[in-house]
């Protein structure tokens, strides 16, 4: 454990308020070390998402052992610059997930897939209720076919409600902004994919299946989004998944 007390041994972490281990550098994170933690992408993250002082001494959130940032960055920051295990990874991954939502072509791209880590994303103007910008934790893009927004967790949930809405759920706010982001930059369509590391019981999956395979349930949630059509709604429903990876810190 960090101390700045004279005679006590001074290490790469401290404890924090919660009893989790908050190392001080991301070359020290058991997670972070063996990645590119130059990438600008990390660099935004430690600068930007910070612990309150009297939490963790205002260090990254990122360099949690609880961290699902630290988790993400392990497993896809290696896909940036390797394209045969982008292939292999995304391959399996997008199958499992999407064989059915995705077009044919969308396959074809996964070796030239782009990865935005972290993105921010406006929700489209025709809603009225105050919001600020959505932040998945990946945006896939594949060609001009898909994107594929995922979402990550492990030990926390999926955020049953907003800050400025109690009845918008994040799987249906994401859902939201990925098809709005799909339409205004023009991409055939728009997945989401939940992802949790390890098999701690949380909601991801219950929520994913409250709109997975009923355009219904996601038409009333978003009654503002007169521009989709009956098609629109049922792609929607279809392109949902719930996807479970282990824990790399387990």
């Amino acid at each position: 454990m960090q101390s700045r007390n004279p005679g006590q041994q001074v290490t790469n972490y401290l404890v924090s308020t919660s009893r989790a281990k908050v190392w001080r550098r991301p070359e020290d994170h058991p997670l972070l070390k063996h990645t590119d933690t130059a990438h600008p992408a990390l660099r935004g993250k430690l600068e930007e998402d910070t612990f309150p002082p009297r939490v963790a001494e205002g260090l990254p959130k990122i360099l949690s052992e609880n961290s699902e940032d630290a988790r993400t960055w392990y497993y896809f920051s290696p896909l940036l610059n390797d394209e045969p295990q982008r292939t292999r990874v995304l391959t399996l991954l997008l199958r499992q997930s999407f064989a059915y939502a995705l077009p044919p072509q969308a396959f074809k791209e996964i070796p030239h897939a782009r990865l935005e880590f972290w993105p921010k994303l406006p929700p489209p103007p025709s809603r009225l209720h105050r919001e600020g910008e959505s932040e998945p934790d990946l945006l896939i893009k594949l060609g001009e076919s898909a994107v594929v927004l995922v979402e990550a967790k492990c030990l926390s949930g999926v955020s049953e409600f907003t800050t400025y809405d109690r009845k918008r759920d994040q799987v249906i706010r994401l859902l939201d902004v990925g098809s709005w982001y799909a339409r205004q930059e023009g991409y055939d369509c728009s997945c989401l994919l939940v992802l949790q590391y390890g098999h701690v019981q949380i909601n991801a999956e219950k929520i994913i299946n409250r709109y997975a395979g009923n355009p219904e349930a996601i038409r009333k949630a978003l009654p503002y989004r007169e521009e989709l059509s009956d098609d629109d709604f049922a792609h929607l429903s279809r392109g949902l998944a719930f996807v479970r990876w282990p824990d790399p810190m387990a």
